[in-house]
C-alpha cells in the first residue's frame, strides 16, 4: 500500500512539474513563431531527455558501469531547460521570481529521481559487496563547534577510502555457548538409529531392565517404550561365560606331558583310487566306467577319466583272493 501510494505521488508531481516548465518552454517557442506542434515538442525534447539520462544513469549504476556520461547529459539538458526557463521570464518582466518559478519545477523532479532510484542502485552495490564512502555522521552540535577538525576528519577518512578501500565494521566475538553433556548426547542420540541407542544403554546397564532402559532413553531425546526395548534386545544372542579354573585337574602321579584329552587327528586324504572304488560299490552291479567317473567328480571333487578306473578296478579285482574260479559279482562296462 505504501509503495503504491508513493509511486501515485511521485507521478503526481512529475505531471506537475512537467506541465509548468512545459508551459514555459512553449512559450518561448511560440515567442519565435515556432508552430505549435514544434512548441509542444520543445520541452518535451529538453525535459523528457534530461529525465531519460537520468534514468539511464541508475540502470549503469545499478548494474556497476559508469554513470558519468547519462548524468552529465542529463545535467546539461536541465541547465538549457532552466535557461529558457529565466529568457521566458524575462520576457514577461517577471524576474527572479518568474525565474523560479518556471525552473525550479524541472530542477526539483531530476533531484527527486535521484533520490527515488539511490536506493536500488544501493542494494545493487551491496548485491557485489561493494561500499561506498560515506560521511561519517558527527552531528550538528560537532560541526558548531569544531568545524575545521570535523572538515579534516572527513577528508581524512576519504582519503584512506580512497587508498585503502573500505573500513570494514569490527564485529564483536561472542564467546562460544556452553552446552551441557546431556545437550550433546541429545544430539549424538539424535543422529543415531532407535535400535542402536538401546543397545548402548543395555551395554552401559545391562541388568537395568527395558522400563529403565526407555525411561533413561527418553532424557536424551530417544522417544521408545518399554515394548520396543524388549523387543530389539530379544533379537541379540544370549551370552554364555565360561570361567575357567587355572588348577590342573589331572593325577598327580600322571606325567607332565599327559594331556587332559588324547588329541584327534584328522581324516586322512581320499586317494583317487580309494575315491573310484568307493564309488563303484555305491553304485552297485552293472555299473559303467562313466558313472564312477562322473560319481568320483561329483562327490568327491577328484578328476579322473575312463582308462584309469578300468585300470584301478582290474588291478583291485587281480588283488582279490581266489574263489575256485567264479567270476567276480558285478562288473562294468
Amino acid at each position: 500500500m505504501g509503495r503504491n501510494a508513493w509511486r501515485f505521488a511521485l507521478t503526481l508531481v512529475s505531471v506537475a512539474a512537467l506541465a509548468t516548465t512545459g508551459w514555459s518552454l512553449y512559450a518561448v517557442a511560440r515567442h519565435y513563431d515556432a508552430p505549435e506542434i514544434i512548441a509542444v515538442a520543445v520541452f518535451l525534447v529538453f525535459d523528457g531527455i534530461a529525465y531519460a539520462c537520468l534514468h539511464l544513469a541508475s540502470e549503469a549504476s545499478a548494474a556497476g558501469r559508469s554513470a558519468f556520461g547519462a548524468r552529465f547529459t542529463a545535467v546539461g539538458m536541465a541547465g538549457v531547460s532552466v535557461y529558457l526557463n529565466d529568457f521566458h521570464a524575462d520576457l514577461i518582466r517577471g524576474g527572479t521570481p518568474a525565474s523560479l518559478l518556471f525552473a525550479m519545477p524541472t530542477v526539483g523532479l531530476l533531484l527527486l529521481s535521484e533520490l527515488s532510484w539511490a536506493g536500488h542502485r544501493a542494494e545493487a552495490r551491496a548485491a557485489r559487496t561493494e561500499q561506498p564512502y560515506r560521511l561519517p555522521a558527527f552531528g550538528g552540535w560537532a560541526w558548531a563547534l569544531a568545524p575545521t577538525l570535523a572538515g579534516k576528519t572527513v577528508k581524512a577518512r576519504a582519503v584512506h577510502h580512497i587508498e585503502h578501500g573500505p573500513t570494514t565494521a569490527v564485529t564483536t566475538v561472542e564467546p562460544p555457548t556452553k552446552h551441557s553433556a546431556t545437550e550433546v548426547l541429545r544430539r549424538r542420540f539424535a543422529e543415531m538409529d532407535p535400535a542402536d541407542a538401546i543397545r548402548v544403554a543395555h551395554d552401559a546397564h545391562p541388568d537395568a531392565p527395558p522400563a529403565e532402559l526407555a525411561s533413561m532413553l527418553i532424557t536424551y531425546g530417544v522417544i521408545v517404550d518399554a515394548v520396543q526395548v524388549a523387543l530389539v534386545l530379544h533379537g541379540q544372542p544370549d551370552r554364555i561365560t565360561v570361567d575357567r579354573d587355572d588348577t590342573d585337574d589331572a593325577d598327580p602321579d600322571a606325567p607332565a606331558d599327559t594331556d587332559d584329552a588324547p588329541q584327534a587327528t584328522g581324516r586322512p586324504a581320499l586317494t583317487k583310487a580309494q575315491a573310484i572304488l568307493d564309488a563303484a560299490a555305491a553304485l552297485g552291479p552293472a555299473f559303467k566306467a562313466a558313472d564312477v567317473v562322473d560319481r568320483v567328480k561329483r562327490i568327491n571333487r577328484i578328476t579322473t577319466d575312463d582308462a584309469y578306473v578300468r585300470t584301478v578296478l582290474h588291478r583291485e579285482r587281480k588283488a582279490e583272493p581266489d574263489d575256485g574260479g567264479r567270476p567276480m559279482e558285478g562288473g562294468y562296462a
